[in-house]
């Protein structure tokens, strides 16, 4: 086991000490508190020591000195335990006491050792990234470029001619197939050339259903996911057939990995007259070979490695931001991998098995300021070692990329040339000196290299499934419920929250080509998170051998990692302390309903359409799991009401329920006293009854209620001091003036639904500086006609904290457009009236990326938006607005627009003629439009394809009547428990008894 893993689970343990709550151990609280904080001193102390900074002798034997003792401490608290509770029940205080002795005897000895005196610990400088490096939908790219151009060729050339309909990328792993397929994906002839695109990644967990739906989806926008329907696989298959006859589509399969999978996929595919292409990447030369045998037309292209001058440049592109060298460093694509289906995709094959670190690599001693790297009398050295690092990784680009992902947290010269040493010294194991090193190679030494800090935060995400985008505010939640990131200070104004700690160590690892990252353009904050295929399987090496999680069913774990059998299942949980659960239609079959006595933390992911009952699973985990800290259990069904045994679980710091479905959550809820996070954004159609036992959670920093809820009582939140993030928190449901006493919310989203006199009171509070308050998200249900109704508008959009508003009723008159604040991102007007063209004063706000004009917003026949309006909007709604006749956009207007829905606008007579200069559309939305309507944006349509070689992507035209059969169901809920949520849906899908609810 990895040394800094133990110690991470010493200092749980000890916290789990703590929480026992036994009087006795109040006089050894301090004791504790202190060994835990002398562990961090020890995990930095043996980092410097371990990192071959200090290379004498004495600190060599230190080191493993260090790890034995380690390892005794975790026995001895690991063998004091027993089922149903933390440590032994039978302990006496003198027994307690006598155990913690023996740690802190250890832990002191090892800190004041002559031999490491000298070394002075260190906090981890993590600093945050530029997101510029960190984010690029199409990765560092050279040498290939005349393949490249051969490869588009064939895929666009005249398909008269052209007889290879697959195209087949070959090559071994890391040899960068993805990053070629991406390459040619984005091309702009590419772009140009097909109608409909789809990039689909093979996971070995693949289901033909799934991968069918998510290709129709992609390259069939315009119809909408349709997730209440199980479509059977012959009928996806014709779809499939026909859309590509009708349409000219590329189809990407990354990461084809077993023949069957082709096989059933090969009829979806026309085989003549055919203008669609397939273009493949695979490992396997025998299941192009297969390809080739099975398909008439299948061009085989074998990727070959860089040479050195190529991989050269290529670590420039990687490393060239930190150093004065001379070079191409590539440009950055700014746009959001959500936007279609090469999301955050890249597959650089499966990593071998990585063999264990060794400890008796000669080390270099510290190097002096002299040899930084971007001193520029030092440039000929930094190529030289450069060069010889490089040359290591045999011309294998993703080897490259994470050797400049190790680089970029190096200053001196010394740190790189101990790089290329502890490299050869990885080479050396098992293979002569001549000998190059691999992917497993650098992917073992990318690993030893990140600070102890962030090891177990990297393992930690082995929990998610192959093919799932993390949130990283979801992720940030998780790594402070297992501890391993810092307590946060219980005062002070400037103190750093959680999520902003948790952004630091990210963006870490994102440096170093560990995880790959989607940057949220609004706020320039991570948004998702995932792990590169190549990082992946190491992750899973890792916690395998670390016994830091185990998966189940365990088929889901990779190839190279061996599947125990059945009758083994038990004996492989018992010692884990971790359980991702993948939730299918063998759950029963595969879940062990024995010896969870030792987890702490269980994740269970659905890949079910629809929503299983898990409450039996759940009662099982209450019983069998005390020691629970972590629970997720999202789209899920729990009945009427979720367990009541959920209580039991009282070590609980995470609690995720988010999209399950249950009616009443119960009072034992408030017995999880340390519980951080609280996760009950349900279904909006589910009105969830809370008790008012939430005031009862003192340490909660993260509370989401559902968008729809209700209470007996007043729901009572101003007991929670801590709380940092405070999501649809309701004034019919809570008294408005709990959120006056919340001194630690940071972030706040609220329906507001109050009198004059209280509104103000919200308004005055928002205004005020003192408060920590920096991000607050507003549905305000008010009619603004008097003067001083006015008034308290514009002391509303003036909030400094603002960033999305959503107003609900009467406004005589808007406010100046400088009397809005700057930080105003995102805005929704619902039964304005408004008498006059909005665009005029909306059009002004600098920042404005959402624009929603919604039933009733506008009284007007016209709008207008001139030639210099709207410079940030990337989404424009305009839904319901039966009296407006006309619409004229300037040339120059909304240059940044992606996205414009028009939805219930009868009246109007025609698509802005102006939209064809927005060079940026990526997408159209017609809902509930007359068909005369219909027929003139297909002008549109073909006008804005002419000129697409000034757009960024082909636009895509969504056509649709709102489906019936949606509306009738939200007409089964009761009219009483409509949430405010609600009114924002068309007025065709909200029933009409709802609107005044």
């Amino acid at each position: 086991m990895d040394v800094y893993i133990a110690i991470y689970a010493i200092q749980s343990l000890l916290n789990e000490l703590l929480e026992e709550d036994l009087k006795s151990l109040t006089k050894l609280q301090g004791r504790i508190e202190l060994i835990q904080t002398n562990l961090s001193k020890l995990m930095s102390i043996l980092e410097i020591a371990e990192s071959g900074q200090e290379s004498d002798e004495g600190t060599r034997k230190w080191v493993g000195e260090t790890r034995q003792a380690v390892y005794e401490i975790k026995f001895l608290l690991d063998s004091s335990r027993k089922e149903g509770s933390v440590f032994k029940r039978s302990h006496s205080f003198k027994d307690v006491g006598s155990m913690i002795k023996v740690v802190e005897d250890k832990i002191t000895a090892l800190e004041s050792d002559s031999r490491v005196r000298h070394i002075e610990p260190r906090q981890l400088r993590i600093q945050k990234q530029r997101r510029t490096h960190l984010h690029q939908a199409v990765p560092d790219f050279v040498g290939l470029e005349e393949d490249l151009e051969a490869l588009v060729e064939r895929l666009v050339g005249d398909d008269r001619v052209q007889d290879s309909q697959v195209v087949c990328l070959i090559g071994e792993t890391g040899v960068g197939k993805t990053t070629l397929a991406k390459r040619i994906y984005y091309h702009e002839e590419i772009k140009n050339h097909f109608q409909a695109f789809a990039w689909i990644y093979v996971s070995q967990q693949w289901k033909l259903e799934d991968v069918l739906q998510w290709i129709l989806f992609n390259l069939e926008p315009e119809k909408g996911k349709k997730p209440d329907r199980v479509f059977k696989v012959h009928e996806l298959v014709n779809e499939l057939f026909g859309v590509q006859q009708r349409k000219r589509c590329l189809i990407v399969l990354d990461g084809l990995w077993y023949n069957g999978f082709w096989d059933l996929l090969r009829p979806a595919f026309p085989t003549k007259q055919n203008r669609s292409k397939v273009l493949i990447t695979t490992r396997s030369v025998e299941i192009a070979d297969h390809i080739d045998q099975t398909h008439v037309g299948c061009y085989l292209y074998k990727q070959r490695r860089l040479n050195e001058k190529e991989s050269w440049e290529l670590l420039k592109k990687k490393i060239g931001h930190r150093l004065n060298i001379a070079g191409e460093y590539g440009e950055y694509d700014d746009e959001d991998e959500n936007d279609d289906g090469a999301s955050s995709i890249q597959s650089f094959g499966t990593c071998a098995s990585v063999e264990e670190e060794d400890d008796s690599t000669d080390f270099l001693d510290i190097s002096t300021p002299e040899d930084g790297i971007q001193d520029p009398k030092n440039q000929l050295e930094v190529e030289r070692v450069g060069n010889e690092i490089v040359d290591r990784c045999a011309g294998l680009p993703q080897a490259i990329v994470l050797l400049g992902g190790i680089l970029t947290t190096k200053s001196t010269i010394t740190e790189w040339k101990m790089v290329h040493q502890n490299l050869d010294s990885y080479s050396r194991r098992g293979r002569s000196s001549q000998e190059k090193a691999g992917i497993r190679d650098v992917l073992s030494l990318s690993y030893h290299d990140l600070p102890y800090q962030l090891k177990p935060c990297f393992l930690y995400m082995g929990n998610f499934p192959e093919d799932y985008k993390i949130p990283t505010r979801k992720l940030y939640f998780l790594w402070a419920a297992e501890g391993f990131l810092p307590s946060e200070s219980t005062g002070g104004e400037n103190q750093e929250s959680i999520a902003d700690t948790g952004e630091r160590y990210l963006g870490e690892l994102a440096e170093r080509c560990m995880v790959k990252v989607v940057v949220d353009e609004l706020t320039g904050r991570f948004k998702t998170c995932q792990l590169h295929d190549f990082t992946r399987e190491l992750c899973l090496l890792k916690g395998k051998d670390e016994n830091f999680l185990k998966r189940v069913p365990f088929s889901h774990e990779t190839n190279s990692i061996s599947s125990p059998s059945s009758s083994s299942t038990v004996a492989s949980t018992r010692n884990a302390h971790r359980l991702s659960i993948a939730v299918e239609y063998d759950f029963n079959n595969c879940f062990p309903t024995a010896k969870l006595d030792n987890i702490r933390s269980a994740l269970f992911f659905s890949r079910l359409s629809d929503r299983r009952n898990l409450q039996p699973t759940l009662e099982l985990l209450c019983i069998e799991s005390k020691l629970l800290k972590v629970l997720s259990l999202e789209r899920f069904d729990f009945g009427r009401k979720l367990s009541k045994a959920v209580g039991d679980l009282v070590h609980l710091r995470y609690l995720s329920l988010r999209g399950s479905k249950f009616h009443e959550l119960p009072h034992s809820i408030g017995n999880l006293k340390y519980l951080q996070t609280l996760d009950l954004r349900l279904p909006f159609s589910v009105c969830l009854t809370i008790p008012n036992v939430i005031r009862n959670l003192n340490q909660l920093r993260h509370l989401y209620l559902p968008p729809s809820h209700t209470s007996t009582e007043k729901l009572q939140l101003s007991h929670l001091c801590n709380l940092n993030i405070l999501k649809n928190f309701d004034t019919r449901v809570s008294d408005y003036r709990d959120i006056f006493k919340l001194t630690a919310l940071q972030k706040l989203s609220a329906v507001i639904e109050l009198e004059t006199e209280r509104l103000q009171a919200v308004c005055t509070y928002l205004s005020m500086n003192s408060t920590r308050l920096r991000d607050s998200s507003l549905r305000v249900r008010h009619f603004f006609q008097s003067e001083r109704e006015l008034n308290l508008l514009r002391q509303l959009v003036g909030c400094g904290n603002l960033r999305k508003l959503d107003l609900i009723g009467t406004i005589n008159k808007l406010p100046e457009h400088g009397l809005f604040t700057r930080s105003l991102v995102k805005l929704t007007l619902r039964n304005s009236m408004l008498k006059e063209n909005p665009m005029a004063t909306l059009e002004k706000l600098p920042n404005l990326h959402s624009l929603s004009l919604r039933k009733n917003a506008v009284e007007t026949n016209e709008l207008h938006c001139t030639s210099q309006g709207f410079p940030q909007l990337r989404i424009l709604e305009i839904q319901g607005q039966r009296r407006i006749e006309n619409w004229t956009v300037e040339e120059g207007a909304m240059p940044k627009l992606r996205s414009l829905k028009i939805d219930e606008c009868v009246n109007l007579e025609m698509v802005p003629e102006g939209i064809r200069y927005i060079a940026t559309l990526r997408e159209l939305v017609i809902a509930n439009m007359p068909d005369s309507f219909k027929n003139r944006v297909q002008v549109v349509r073909e006008e804005v394809g002419e000129s697409s070689a000034r757009t960024e992507r082909n636009l895509s035209v969504k056509m649709f009547e709102t489906s019936p059969d949606y509306t009738t169901q939200l007409e089964h809920r009761s009219p009483g428990s409509t949430s405010a949520v609600l009114r924002s849906f068309s007025p065709k899908i909200l029933p009409k008894e709802w609107e005044n609810a």
